[in-house]
This record gives structure tokens, C-alpha cells and sequence, in this order.
């Protein structure tokens, strides 16, 4: 039995509005208030059935395409949800009177690289570095124009390596040790390859984390991310940092890698620090008009832009409702960077 000629007209343009309505939305991104993560002239892509997104629940720190009060297009970071009390308080951001700890994967895509590799870090020898005792300031190498501005200093701030065992290193392995402030940790890396450490002070927490990397993301960092390739979900080592220790920073941070029998020993190393840079979390600043709390009702959302000194978000016109928020993105180009690879990170064993 033959199908009609109308019938397969009207096949036709289902598929075809299925099709229309299945076809992401593209955006291309004017100005730097997303900054270092999103600049001008990058392009990004929502999720599929973007007719759909009504029905998708915002989660922290998605980055969605929104409908500003003025009625013009933007992207901005999802930080407050439904009922939540936020207030930014000494640079961080709290919810319901409590830090939110960023993980990884959002320090990566938030946070930027402070200043040039050589010009913040001493080399002793391949297996050991040392960050000079420099006080982190919230400037942008991405913004050069911004520089007049008052800078403030950043507490939130660590390294991020890439350590390279060349040679499947002997039982019991090779360790790789950070230290920051009141935090010291180590791990054992059983295996040849390379691997990522990231460690600092991040939302008035102790932080650390040690992943392998992909074989296919050498380099650090990777597009405009501060971290290495392939951050996990959560962090391995949190620990309260000691506001009462009068370190604002974590002043002294240092990366050691190699055996037990090689570590300041002088002997050949079978495991080397290829590459460090520092990194520094993002200080949220309150409004030109001084409010820094505000209180959500169960139908609004509050957003944020990730170069704060370079954006007009809800700490200026406030709140936004639900409707307001129309896609999720879902990827950009160009310079995108894997911040959503799954790896399997090394036990680690704090002192």
C-alpha cells in the first residue's frame, strides 16, 4: 500500500518542525563581563529543544542566556535559586549565611591565571617549586583597559601543576606533595604519565586535588581555563582554613615531586614538575550603591557575571524572575576546553 502524496507532505513537515524545533540556538557574546572564560566574539551554543527550556531547572553556576530588564539578550552565571538569602561578603559568595565552595570544574571555568609563569614562581630544581610571597590583586590580563581601576587583593588563590613521572616509578611510587598555609598533603602516583595538582585557598577553604591528565589535553592551562585538562567534580582535601591564623593569602605555596630516595637528595629524578601557574579565585564586588544582600522569592533567580568590575547583573537591578532565564549554554568556540572530562584521581593523605 502506497502512502498518499499528502501524507507524505504532512511526514515531511513534522520531521521538518521537529527538526527546527530539536536545532540549538547560537549567540555570539559582546563585551567582557563573562570574562576570562567567555570574550568577545566567541560563540555559544545552547542545548537541544531550547523551546524546552522552560522546564529545565537552573543548578549553581550554569551559565544561561537571559532576558535582561532592559529587554536586550545577555549571559550570566546562575548563583542564587529560589527562596536562597545571598549576600557577597569579603569578595565571596554566601547562601543562606554560609560560603559556597566552588568546585573544580567551576574554579576552572571561574577563576583566572595571575600574572606570567617565571615572573610568580622560583625554580630550585626540576623537582620542586616555590611561590613568591606576592600579594594577589583582582586584576584581568584579558582587560588591559581595565587596569586604572582600584585593584583589591584576592585571599582565594593556589597552584596548579603538571608533573610528569617518566619512568613506571617502583613500589611504592613516587610522591607528590603541596603545601599551602595550613595545608599539607601528598600523593603516591603509581604509574608513568602526566598528572594535575591543583591546590590554594578557595572560599575560605583548604583545597587540593590530583587528577590524570587525558592523553589528549597536554598543556597548561588549556584555552582560557586556569586549571589543568579534566577537573573533576569535587575536591579530594577541603578543610576550613584558620581565619584566626592572620593569613589572609596563602602566602607560601610550594610543589614537590619525586621518590622518596630522590626528593633534595640529588640524584636523578624519574618524576619532574613540567609547568606551574598560579591561579586566583574571582572576588565578587557589592553594588556601586553598597547592598550586598538580597533576599530571593520562590519564583527568581540571582545572577552574576564572572568579571564583576566589568558587569551589570543582579547586584544592580536585582533579582530576575524565572521567566527571565531562556537557554542554558551548552558549549561555546572558540578556544573551548574539556572542563567536563571524567578522570580518576590518585588517593591522597593529608599531614
Amino acid at each position: 500500500m502506497k502512502a498518499s502524496p499528502l501524507a507524505l507532505v504532512v511526514v515531511f513537515a513534522t520531521g521538518l518542525v521537529l527538526a527546527l524545533l530539536a536545532a540549538p540556538q547560537r549567540y555570539a557574546v559582546e563585551g567582557i563581563s563573562m570574562g576570562p572564560g567567555l570574550l568577545p566574539g566567541d560563540i555559544l551554543t545552547t542545548a537541544r529543544f531550547p523551546a524546552a527550556s522552560g522546564l529545565r531547572q537552573p543548578s549553581r553556576f550554569d551559565r544561561w542566556i537571559i532576558r535582561l530588564p532592559d529587554g536586550s539578550t545577555g549571559v550570566k552565571r546562575i548563583v542564587g535559586l529560589p527562596g536562597e538569602t545571598i549576600a557577597i561578603t569579603g569578595g565571596d559568595l554566601t547562601v543562606d549565611h554560609e560560603r559556597v565552595l566552588k568546585g573544580p570544574r567551576e574554579l576552572a571555568a571561574i577563576g583566572s591565571l595571575v600574572e606570567q609563569e617565571g615572573r610568580v614562581l622560583e625554580a630550585f630544581d626540576a623537582t620542586k617549586f616555590i611561590a613568591a610571597t606576592t600579594v594577589v590583586r583582582d586584576d584581568a590580563m584579558f582587560a588591559p583597559h581595565e587596569a586604572s581601576r582600584l585593584l583589591l587583593p584576592v585571599c582565594d588563590a593556589g597552584l596548579a601543576g603538571m608533573v610528569n613521572v617518566l619512568t613506571p616509578p617502583a613500589a611504592p611510587g613516587q610522591l607528590m606533595r603541596a603545601r599551602a598555609g595550613p595545608l599539607a598533603v601528598c600523593w603516591r602516583l603509581r604509574s608513568a604519565g602526566r598528572y594535575a595538582v591543583v591546590f590554594g585557598r578557595l572560599d575560605g577553604q583548604a583545597v587540593a586535588v590530583a587528577w590524570r591528565v587525558p592523553s589528549d589535553g597536554f598543556g597548561l592551562p588549556i584555552g582560557r581555563s586556569c586549571l589543568p585538562p579534566g577537573a573533576p567534580a569535587e575536591w579530594q582535601v577541603t578543610r576550613p582554613w584558620p581565619e584566626a591564623s592572620g593569613e589572609a593569602q596563602a602566602a607560601e605555596l610550594e610543589l614537590t615531586v619525586g621518590g622518596e630516595s630522590t626528593v633534595g637528595s640529588g640524584r636523578e629524578a624519574t618524576a619532574v614538575i613540567e609547568r606551574v601557574v598560579r591561579w586566583r579565585d574571582v572576588l565578587y564586588r557589592p553594588a556601586a550603591d553598597g547592598e550586598t544582600c538580597w533576599q530571593l522569592d520562590q519564583a527568581a533567580v540571582f545572577v552574576l557575571g564572572d568579571f564583576p568590575s566589568g558587569s551589570r547583573d543582579s547586584r544592580h537591578f536585582g533579582p530576575l524572575p524565572r521567566a527571565a532565564l531562556r537557554q542554558p549554554v551548552c558549549c561555546w568556540r572558540p578556544g573551548r576546553f574539556p572542563i567536563g572530562a571524567e578522570s580518576v584521581p590518585p588517593e591522597p593523605a593529608e599531614r
